[in-house]
């Protein structure tokens, strides 16, 4: 197996020799560089899966090595590491370097290693990704040469295709859902708080009858609409207590937020609007935002997705209360129907609620994707 390398960029050898000794016990290698053009330069004769830039460096910014990492090793994941979480700088970083995490100083060492960890699954991912994404071009190419008469050979290879494409499917998911783990754990309270969202929207569409294909992309927007949390102020996100106004009107700013991170990714760009629309009110409230939309002006998935973050919200414990019982959640969806959320969706939460019960909120749900794929 290829021995995993990470190179790490600061200026400070205090900082370079710190992080090497706090990688010691890793199983990847640790390579250093203190300026931009010099990792620019190990890494066009070197192998590195990873890197991690401080942001704030001489000659050349964390921001800006990122995206000339991008442009010449497009597959290496890039990871900024800085003492200074401006709102545009994360920005900066995500538009301009795609980074995988933004990292604050001072790191958090287990978190900072597991972010390493994960970076790494990361980079194995896309390359199974990329490799099975060649093997299903030279069995296409394979197929187009085969006899019609060999149609039980024909049947064979399909056969195999379509299991190569359940797999990029499946991987499909599993690199967005370790996206919104990676937001999700910011706060120890909402881990796996995006993928429940995303299986009890994915539900409700279900019981609305809506189409496959919606139904999946209500799942995806479900998964990803608190992806803008990146660029949120941990010190926000962590809060133990309820926000004040000004902590709110940060906290406001999230969907739009994953709305411009998704914008450029093209296979994500039909649930953009829905991840920046999931806060509007049905009826067009000023409580609703960030456009204050009310009705069908509000995309479909965003009016569902809203009913299922409040039901995961409310069902689930927090520092300062615990989840709320089944009644008491079926009394809020009741009278918020028609002010904060579309009735009609409303009817259906409620009647599978109804139905299933607390099996609705089972907490470690996965969404089935292979129920969703023509096989």
């Amino acid at each position: 197996m290829e021995t995993h390398t990470v190179l790490f960029v600061d200026d400070e050898p205090n900082i370079q020799k710190a992080l090497q000794r706090l990688m010691r016990q890793e199983p990847f290698e640790v390579i250093t560089a203190s300026r931009g053009a010099e990792a620019l330069e190990i890494l066009d004769r070197t192998s590195a899966q990873v890197v991690v830039s401080d942001q704030r460096m001489p000659e050349m910014s964390g921001v800006e090595l990122l995206a000339a990492v991008r442009e010449r090793h497009p597959s290496v994941v890039r990871v900024m590491l800085t003492g200074h979480a401006e709102m545009d700088v994360a920005v900066d970083a995500v538009n301009h370097g795609q980074i995988f995490r933004l990292v604050t100083k001072p790191w958090n060492e287990d978190e900072l290693k597991t972010t390493l960890r994960q970076a790494l699954d990361h980079w194995d991912l896309k390359q199974e990704i990329q490799r099975l994404n060649q093997v299903t071009r030279e069995q296409n190419f394979r197929l187009q040469d085969m006899n019609r008469t060999l149609e039980d050979k024909v049947r064979d290879r399909t056969k195999q295709l379509v299991e190569k494409h359940l797999e990029l499917r499946t991987a499909y998911v599993q690199t967005l859902r370790t996206l919104a783990e990676a937001v999700d754990a910011k706060d120890a309270y909402t881990r796996g708080h995006s993928e429940r969202v995303g299986v009890y929207a994915s539900k409700v569409g279900r019981e609305l009858g809506l189409p496959k294909d919606l139904i999946e992309r209500i799942y995806i927007a479900g998964l990803l609409h608190d992806v803008g949390k990146i660029g949120v102020p941990d010190a926000v996100i962590q809060k133990p207590g309820h926000l004040d106004d000004a902590e709110y009107e940060l906290m406001k700013r999230h969907p739009e937020i994953g709305a411009r991170i998704l914008e450029p990714v093209e296979f994500l760009s039909d649930v953009v609007e829905c991840v920046r629309h999931h806060h509007e009110w049905f009826d067009g409230s000023r409580k609703g935002y960030p456009d204050r939309l009310s009705g069908n002006r509000i995309p479909l998935p965003s009016r569902v997705i809203l009913v299922a973050d409040t039901v995961e919200a409310m069902t689930s414990d927090r520092p300062y209360r615990e989840g709320m019982p089944l009644e008491r959640v079926v009394d809020e969806l009741h009278r918020f129907s028609g002010s904060q959320f579309d009735p009609n969706v409303v009817d259906a939460c409620l009647r599978l609620l109804e139905r299933e019960a607390e099996g609705f909120l089972k907490k470690d749900q996965k969404f089935d994707i292979y129920a969703f794929l023509e096989v």
